[in-house]
């Protein structure tokens, strides 16, 4: 007599569940010491509205408060 053992699994094993993170947040820096997206926004804004110019947050060109960034064109209003 023989017996045969059978398994109701499903041949397709994924591997362990992912691990859940929280979603980054937009306005708050995702490690402790980095600057957040506000706060490097606001530091662009306070230089323009202080000296006319800033450093561009999109490409670190030059951003102007008339005008816009002289390397990629983006503007801050």
């Amino acid at each position: 007599m023989s017996a045969v053992a059978t398994s109701t699994r499903s041949a397709f094993v994924s591997g362990p569940p992912a691990t859940q993170r929280p979603a980054p947040r937009l306005f708050q820096p995702a490690r402790s010491g980095e600057v957040s997206l506000e706060d490097s926004v606001l530091g662009v804004w306070e230089d323009l509205t202080a000296t006319g110019r800033a450093g561009c947050p999109v490409c670190g060109g030059q951003l102007h408060a008339a005008g816009g960034c002289e390397s990629c064109g983006s503007e801050l209003s």
